[in-house]
């Protein structure tokens, strides 16, 4: 099989269009079969409690539920230390 490595500047590209593509609920979704039951319980909590009280998906207080989700991610993976 001949692969073909591809730029750097592609790979950089994709993950912006991604980033710009899905919102956070949809990032949230792309990793929670890998998260704890319990972190993925506590982060859908918060936003359903969010999205009740009258936010919206796209306000700031989702994406941090989000980025907290995707850090015990990273950490599980062994992306981030301490």
């Amino acid at each position: 099989m001949n692969i073909k490595p591809v730029p750097v500047e592609l790979v950089g590209q994709a993950l912006k269009d991604f980033v710009i593509t899905y919102k956070p609920i949809d990032m949230l979704q792309h990793i929670a079969g890998d998260l704890p039951k319990e972190v993925l319980t506590d982060v859908r909590q918060r936003i359903h409690d969010w999205l009740v009280s009258g936010g919206h998906h796209t306000d700031h207080y989702v994406s941090q539920q989000v980025a907290y989700a995707q850090k015990v991610y990273a950490a599980m993976r062994g992306g981030e230390k301490g």
